[in-house]
């Protein structure tokens, strides 16, 4: 079957072009046209129809709060074993965030040198950004560059101006707070259901 025998949207290429690579569709997202393509995806007679065409190709549309993204159907336990172990790389980001004097959270707006020099002027966040392992950086101001650049690349952020280094938070960002409550639960627990499916992770 192709797009046609589905009636899908003209968007369909895009909506896969993003979120086969990994990436997230945040309605709060301007590049890219991505709050159009949350819109699309969001309509109902839309999302029944590229659910069941990306089915298909053992894709899942994963529905997030103001987000979306693919999961793999069936797809391996030792696959998700290693994308829990890539996003440990988060935690440290997410308390760093939140540990700041105005707490980094969805909609925010921010710039690395805001975020360096809060670190510098407080012990205590400082060694929370040294602790974060991104070991290119030798200065906190490119630590902090070079994290928000991971950041948008995984599409958690949105650099809105390239000159001033304004970035916003993207909804996409609840899945770290999500993925980081849920990993907490699971490690809480003295045992494990066999037959728990665990985590759905991007």
């Amino acid at each position: 079957m192709n797009e046609i025998d589905y009636n899908l949207p003209k968007q369909t290429h895009d909506i896969f072009s993003v979120m086969a690579r990994g990436h997230f569709i945040s309605s709060n997202g301007t590049k890219d046209n991505m709050a159009k393509l949350y819109d699309i995806i969001n309509s109902p007679e839309n999302f029944d129809r590229l659910q069941a065409y990306f089915n298909v190709i053992r894709y899942n549309i994963e529905r997030g709060n103001n987000y979306f993204y693919f999961s793999r159907i069936n797809e391996a336990n030792s696959i998700i074993e290693q994308k829990l172990e890539t996003f440990e790389r988060y935690i440290d980001i997410v308390d760093l965030f939140a540990s700041m004097d105005n707490k980094i959270t969805i909609g925010s707006r921010f710039r690395p040198s805001e975020i360096a020099e809060e670190c510098n002027a407080n012990v205590r966040l400082k060694q929370k950004l040294q602790k974060i392992p991104i070991y290119r950086s030798e200065t906190l101001l490119n630590k902090v560059r070079d994290i928000c650049n991971m950041m948008s690349r995984d599409s958690f952020l949105e650099l809105e101006d390239e000159e001033s280094e304004n970035y916003k938070v993207l909804d996409a960002y609840t899945y770290l707070l999500d993925v980081i409550n849920a990993i907490s639960i699971y490690e809480a627990k003295d045992g494990i259901d066999e037959n728990s499916s665990g985590l759905i992770l991007n």
